[in-house]
């Protein structure tokens, strides 16, 4: 893995981590407060509760995120001896 394929990674990653609850909460809330329908959609429960894991944990795991990545990359990158 390059460094650049690295920043691309934890920005996308990282900032998925941020955006995700935001777009959950602008698409889900207006009917949040109307109530919940009787049987929510299982789909809705896995989005929803991906959403609470990422505004809980976010700042918990971006720092650790990119520095993987980068790490990853410093390992498998090429090296500047060539044979």
């Amino acid at each position: 893995m390059r460094f650049r394929t690295a920043a691309i990674l934890s920005a996308v990653l990282v900032g998925g981590m941020f955006v995700l609850p935001a777009i959950v909460k602008a698409v889900f809330l207006p009917s949040l407060r109307q109530g919940f329908p009787n049987p929510v959609p299982d789909y809705e429960q896995i989005i929803l509760r991906v959403a609470a894991f990422c505004l809980r944990y976010s700042w918990l795991l971006a720092l650790p995120t990119v520095v993987v990545l980068f790490l990853i990359a410093a390992f498998t990158g090429e090296s500047g001896v060539r044979t």
